[in-house]
């Protein structure tokens, strides 16, 4: 009975109505059918729930006593305060810290990317708080073009680089390519890495038996700029993208002809060394890089002496192209005074230093988020590609971003580099057509560089040859062309002395150097 209350107590407590059914010890059939139990149960149960809600509220109010005396006792505050702070305590100790500042090292060995990068970094470390880059400029310090030698010599060093920025050149004069560590991995984690978005060959252009020792980022073809004031002022229209050389012959003379108002003008400036590969590629020959032709064989042909006469015939004959030691001549081009320049599209509205202090230009950077742009020239002007001759072609440089092996940082200089090949910087600066097509071709790139003609710098690289890969005393200087230049050497023995001058060194292999730790 007692057992059959209790059960009716909690069922009865649960529904807040009385049951109907029966309760027994065991589920028998009896209490399946649901029988109504005897009256006597029935009123028992009744009862003892009756008797237990009546003395419920004497009950809550003796706990409520003693919880009030529990409360009031100094021995339960101060054990509920060490509670407290314990748990406190304990909550802070499994709060996440901040992550710790990564500072990555940059090394590059070409002023125009040493410059690019600077500005792109600063919107990069403004997305990554974490992360601080500093760029160190190796101008002129890497011995023979090797970076190897540089990266081994520093590492475990403070100054030892976790990215370092470098040419399709330096990759391939490379001593030691294993101080790179191989990209591929990083390509195919990243789901987004597109590998049909670049230029063609610019990939391959960093790559060391199927290694991929850097990622491209940057472009920069060899082109011609004019000065618009000149030609309007001559009354010569403007070149086109598909002009010829024979229409930049014309164009140049006449502009020479009619003169300047004051002072005389010239109709074209260069670096002879940097034009000659250039214009010799606009007859038909295409130099290659040292491991392929050792011997230079392309200046032994005979459509390189023709190409070679056609050029300074432009100072000889038509009277349009000064040249001196120095390149003292290309000033004439940052006063307004000639009618044309080509150079590299990264000297783009650029004054040399020396002429910026002649002006009385600031030559100090602004201490903002966004340098000032450096002062450009003080005349309008446009931008075509160079003049077709037997073909319409130019020479590029590209540079990209390698982690050596040493690095400390590999993740952090992959986001870097990823980071720098898809955005382009705030302002022009030095210029370079990037080696994404899409950013390329994009909306946020012309208006970057707006200027009349500005579709010259993408097809030129869709038309040229990277630089030919040769070691730097292997270059042509002025002391080679000189006797061509002046009319007291035939064209075609300058280039015969050249060739006999870098044979050497174009046949000598580089010194294998030793592969760092981790390599």
């Amino acid at each position: 009975m007692m057992r059959r209350g209790a059960r009716t107590r909690r069922s009865t407590g649960r529904s807040g109505r009385q049951p109907t059914f029966s309760v027994g010890t065991t589920r028998s059939n009896r209490d399946i059918v649901g029988l109504a139990p005897p009256a006597s149960s029935f009123n028992q149960a009744l009862t003892t729930e009756t008797s237990r809600r009546s003395a419920a509220p004497q009950i809550w109010r003796a706990r409520l006593s003693q919880w009030r005396a529990l409360f009031a006792s100094s021995r339960f505050r101060a054990s509920a305060f060490s509670l407290l702070l314990v748990t406190i305590i304990v909550a802070c100790a499994v709060t996440p810290s901040q992550p710790a500042t990564v500072n990555l090292v940059v090394w590059v060995d070409t002023p125009a990317i040493g410059a690019s990068i600077q500005q792109r970094v600063i919107p990069f470390m403004r997305d990554n708080p974490n992360i601080s880059v500093k760029v160190f400029d190796q101008f002129g310090k890497i011995r023979n073009g090797d970076v190897s030698t540089a990266i081994e010599a520093l590492t475990n060093t403070d100054l030892s680089p976790d990215v370092v920025a470098l040419t399709n050149q330096d990759i391939q004069l490379m001593s030691n390519p294993a101080d790179l560590i191989d990209l591929h991995p990083y390509i195919y984690q990243q789901t987004d890495f597109q590998l049909d978005d670049f230029f063609p060959t610019t990939m391959e252009a960093f790559q060391y038996r199927g290694k991929q020792l850097a990622i491209p980022s940057e472009i920069v073809p060899f082109v011609m700029f004019y000065n618009e004031d000149l030609f309007n002022r001559a009354k010569v229209q403007v070149p086109d993208l598909n002009w010829t050389t024979s229409d930049f012959v014309a164009d140049g003379r006449l502009i020479e002809a009619k003169g300047g108002q004051k002072q005389p003008v010239v109709g074209f400036v260069t670096d002879p060394t940097q034009a000659l590969v250039p214009f010799v590629e606009e007859y038909g020959v295409i130099p290659q890089d040292a491991a392929d032709d050792p011997d230079a064989r392309w200046l032994d042909d005979p459509r390189t002496a023709e190409a070679l006469q056609w050029f300074v015939d432009l100072g000889l004959t038509q009277h349009m192209m000064p040249t001196e030691q120095g390149n003292r001549s290309l000033g004439l081009w940052f006063v307004g005074r000639a009618a044309m320049t080509a150079t590299f599209m990264d000297q783009r509205n650029l004054l040399p230093p020396y002429l910026q202090r002649q002006l009385g230009l600031s030559l100090t950077p602004t201490a903002t988020a966004s340098p000032t742009p450096p002062p450009g020239w003080r005349f309008k002007w446009g931008v075509t590609m160079m003049p077709r001759a037997e073909t319409q072609t130019t020479i590029y440089y590209m540079s990209g971003y390698g982690i050596p092996q040493a690095s400390r940082n590999p993740d952090a200089a992959w986001l870097l580099i990823n980071y720098l090949t898809r955005h382009l910087p705030e302002q022009p600066g030095r210029a370079y057509v990037p080696s994404r097509e899409s950013l390329a071709r994009s909306k946020d790139f012309e208006a970057l560089y707006p200027e009349d003609g500005h579709q010259a710098y993408v097809e030129s690289v869709e038309v040229g040859h990277p630089i030919p890969v040769w070691p730097p005393s292997a270059q042509p200087n002025y002391d080679d062309l000189s006797g061509a230049l002046s009319g007291s050497i035939h064209p075609e023995n300058a280039l015969h002395a050249f060739r006999d001058r870098v044979q050497p060194i174009l046949q000598v292999p580089p010194t294998p150097a030793p592969t760092p730790p981790g390599g």
